[in-house]
Formats: C-alpha cells, sequence, structure tokens
C-alpha cells in the first residue's frame, strides 16, 4: 500500500500520475497561497514554482499553515519549499523571490502547466489574468473576501479560467478600475488622494483575514485542480463562498464574445504585449 492509496480510490493512479506530472505555479504565497501549497504537495504535485517577493511578517502568524513562531522575516518562498519538501522531500521547487511583474516570475508562469493566483492586490490579478491568458495557462484565481464595512459578510471567489472560455474580468470577478488604480504610478496615486482628500494611511491599511476562510476557499480551488487534472470533471467557472450564509454557490455563465481576454489575445504569447508590466 502507498502514499496515494485513499486518493488513488477517488480518481485512480493515471489520476495521480497526471497529478505527478503536472508542474505548478503558485503566484502568492501568502495567506491564501500556503494552504495551496500544502493541498497540492499532498495530492501529489512534484513540480513547483512558487512566487512572492514578501517575508513572513508577525501579523501573518494568524493563518499560515506550516511555519513557527521564529520564521518572522523568513521570505515566504523559502517557508513554503520547507512545506513542500516536508510532504515530499523528492519534488522540485524553483524559489521565485520577486514581484509578478518581473522577468523570473513571468517565466516561472509561462513554463508551467496550471496556475494559481493567490494574491491580494487587483493591480496583480489583472496582470495575472493577461500573462496567463496570453500564454494560454489556465489559471485557477482564488481569493477570500471580508467586508470591510460589514463583517458579517465573509467567503471567497474560485474562477476557473482556460481554454479562453470565461475568465475574472469578464466574468464579473475582478474590478478593472482598481486594478487600473494599483497600477498607476505613485505620483497619479497621490494626485488620486489630493483630488479626492484621501490620505493613505487613512485607507485603513490590509483588511482582515482569518485562518479557516483562505483555508475553505484554497480547498474549493484545490478542488476544481484536482478534477480537472484528473479528468473527474470540468471545473466550474466561478464557485462563490458565502461563509456568511454556510454556503456555496455555484455559476455557470455564458462568456461574453467580446471578451479582451478570452477571445483578443487567448494563446497570442508575446504578440498580446504582456510584457509591457515588467519593472
Amino acid at each position: 500500500m502507498n502514499r496515494f492509496d485513499r486518493s488513488s480510490r477517488f480518481f485512480g493512479q493515471e489520476g495521480v500520475a497526471r497529478l505527478q506530472a503536472t508542474r505548478v505555479a503558485i503566484v502568492g504565497v501568502g495567506g491564501l497561497g500556503t494552504h495551496t501549497v500544502q493541498q497540492a504537495a499532498l495530492l501529489g504535485v512534484r513540480d513547483f514554482a512558487v512566487i512572492d517577493d514578501q517575508a513572513l511578517a508577525v501579523t501573518d502568524l494568524n493563518r499560515y499553515v506550516g511555519v513557527r513562531h521564529d520564521d518572522v522575516g523568513t521570505q515566504k518562498v523559502i517557508l513554503a519549499e520547507r512545506l513542500i519538501h516536508s510532504i515530499d522531500p523528492l519534488a522540485h521547487v524553483d524559489r521565485v523571490d520577486a514581484n509578478l511583474a518581473s522577468t523570473d516570475a513571468f517565466a516561472a508562469v509561462i513554463n508551467s502547466d496550471v496556475i494559481f493566483g493567490c494574491l491580494d492586490n487587483e493591480g496583480a490579478r489583472l496582470i495575472l489574468v493577461e500573462l496567463c491568458t496570453a500564454y494560454g495557462k489556465p489559471l485557477f484565481y482564488l481569493a477570500s473576501d471580508i467586508e470591510a464595512e460589514d463583517r458579517t459578510r465573509y467567503g471567497g471567489r474560485v474562477v476557473s479560467a482556460f481554454s479562453g472560455n470565461g475568465c475574472p474580468v469578464c466574468l464579473g470577478e475582478l474590478d478593472l478600475q482598481v486594478a487600473g488604480e494599483d497600477l498607476s504610478s505613485p505620483d497619479e496615486r497621490r494626485q488620486r488622494e489630493v483630488l479626492y482628500g484621501i490620505q493613505h494611511e487613512e485607507l485603513g491599511g490590509i483588511g482582515p483575514a482569518v485562518v479557516s476562510i483562505n483555508g475553505v476557499v484554497a480547498s474549493l480551488g484545490v478542488t476544481e485542480f484536482m478534477v480537472y487534472v484528473t479528468g473527474v470533471r470540468r471545473p466550474f467557472p466561478v464557485l462563490t463562498y458565502r461563509g456568511d450564509l454556510g454556503s456555496v454557490l455555484v455559476r455557470k455563465e455564458t462568456v461574453p464574445p467580446d471578451c479582451y481576454y478570452c477571445r483578443g489575445i487567448w494563446n497570442k504569447r508575446e504578440a498580446a504585449g504582456v510584457e509591457r508590466y515588467l519593472d
């Protein structure tokens, strides 16, 4: 009896082999990403690229799996690699300690088979959507939500985008206006704050985050990845987790025929011009 006996009873030895042969890039190994790293490794994925340019902060200790109290200050990609190797010492891990808008991060995404987006910034999410679309990469887009004005509303989203058949933009799960603001220059952001009378320090900084909510969203995303790779079924385009209602809503929508990302630049590679985002 081997390590994958129980999971192979669900999707078979062929499913195990497919997972082991899939190279997975996880962009953002924060609260969502660390759960995704752990579950992908437990499923049997053996080839990873982990992408993040941040170090673990003390405020991250409430929701990161596989870290210790004395890991504060350690780069997140190092912790992700350690977590993977604690599960499978023979797994291959490429650490990309860089911003997504970098040559190394772009190369890691382009050279992977399936991408997980576990980012918390609309600008970075838009870059990843455009990059995956331009290079024809299946993307599982994960986001957790706790509303700042009404914290009794909480949950998250998983968007499965592949084959140019629906993406977070055309499915209404990514705010292009906010993404544009995130991607604007520091001078433009300062001018906008002055114009609207907003001070950066008054914006509340980072939002709330809880380990169990991240865990649910990551589990939904990894499950959609699992059924996609093993052939159990096609992933649902959008899963919406409403933790406040104790429910997961499934959306099956017709893809708009004029989506710039799905229809305009799918698999156009360099011709799509996504490299303009590089630092």
